[in-house]
């Protein structure tokens, strides 16, 4: 017996915002601490990024948990899912991006004070 439902009744979209929240989880983490070794460095500056990097991330999360609701209720409404924003991936390599430079002003302000 087969099915016409295009979907394993949701286990895509279940799996694909489990991927978005550890990867935001993950992001989150990253910034926290890169942040916080950038506080060292280069003080409130290195905080506020971290803190930036931390609502990106959670902007991400918050963007994939919606985009799940409305993709889950488009396919079991029968309805056409339709394309969706590009929001939560924004959000993410603008978290990943703050993380990076953060912990690259570190190392270089770790590298200028053992050249001293």
């Amino acid at each position: 017996m087969s099915s016409d439902r295009p979907f394993d009744v949701g286990l895509q979209p279940e799996r694909t915002l489990l991927a978005w929240r550890r990867t935001a989880l993950s992001l989150g983490v990253a910034a926290v601490v890169a942040g916080r070794l950038a506080l060292t460095s280069i003080g409130f500056l290195g905080a506020l990024i971290g803190l930036v990097g931390v609502i990106a991330a959670l902007a991400a999360y918050v963007f994939a948990a919606a985009r799940y609701r409305r993709v889950h209720e488009a396919l079991v409404s029968g309805r056409e899912v339709l394309a969706s924003s590009a929001v939560p991936i924004a959000a993410a390599a603008t978290a990943l991006m703050l993380a990076s430079v953060a912990a690259i002003v570190y190392v270089l302000s770790i590298s200028a004070h053992a050249g001293s």
